[in-house]
């Protein structure tokens, strides 16, 4: 088997692949896609809106996701938001 390093390298997208072990299952090699562990490392928590995000304790720059429960525009859940 060739160096790692001599293989091109690409761009990835959702469905592509990645060799890794799974340490649930006696450290089993899988495949995982590349949206699984997009997936599993970028959870925002739920806030109503800036402030709750401050009082949750995130600070200026930090991510966060809208409950639905503020006032509009932001009462729709899931809006992707930049702590002010």
């Amino acid at each position: 088997m060739a160096k790692i390093s001599t293989y091109a390298t690409a761009t990835p997208v959702a469905a592509d692949l990645v060799l890794g072990t799974d340490s649930g299952s006696a450290d089993a090699t899988k495949n995982f896609t590349v949206q699984s562990l997009f997936d599993a490392a970028i959870t925002l928590t739920a806030y109503d809106d800036d402030a709750a995000a401050g009082v949750g304790g995130l600070v200026a720059g930090q991510l966060y996701q809208t409950t639905g429960a503020g006032a509009a525009p932001l009462n729709a859940a899931g809006i992707v938001m930049v702590k002010q």
